[in-house]
């Protein structure tokens, strides 16, 4: 009995080893972090959007990545309409009672569409949702729909990180 314990000991163990080293080592092989490849634009991208409520204003916030920022240019209408590259006119997905369009020259939206929704809602108190539109020329626009009161919107650029930020007073 004793002489097949040693066989054992000596065949089986090691065996026993290499297989649970085998084993225990394959997941985390397979556990390791895959490299996402960087997203490339241009000029900058825009990443994302967010909009929270604040006293007096909502903001919507633009995220940027590296990059020199954009020249925005943002338009007030009462209409929901706007104009493709195409020539056609759609209606913001979200209605309100009047709208913020924003332009960002130049920029990307790399991945954007990949990464948010094409409409996002937000159910804050002046901001009801924001929309990509179309991206012609390093050109994306975006159409913000408002409802309620807006006395006024600011906006402004800042860094660390890159963001373009529009506030909206009530």
């Amino acid at each position: 009995m004793r002489a097949a314990r040693r066989v054992l000991a000596r065949f089986v163990a090691p065996a026993a080893t290499a297989l649970l080293a085998t084993l225990v080592a394959a997941p985390m092989a397979s556990a390791a972090p895959a490299e996402t490849a960087a997203e490339i634009c241009d000029n900058i991208c825009v990443d994302g959007v967010r909009a929270a409520t604040h006293d007096g204003y909502d903001r919507v916030v633009f995220d940027l990545g590296t990059g020199t920022l954009p020249q925005v240019n943002v338009t007030q209408s009462t209409s929901p309409g706007y104009g493709t590259p195409s020539g056609e006119t759609k209606n913001l997905a979200t209605t309100g009672s009047s709208y913020l369009f924003a332009d960002f020259y130049p920029a990307r939206t790399g991945d954007y569409a990949d990464t948010n929704p094409v409409v996002k809602p937000f159910a804050l108190p002046t901001v009801k949702g924001v929309q990509y539109l179309y991206e012609q020329h390093s050109q994306p626009a975006f159409g913000i729909t408002l409802d309620g009161p807006v006395s006024r919107y600011n906006v402004f650029a800042l860094t660390a990180p890159n963001r373009v930020v529009i506030d909206i007073y009530r």
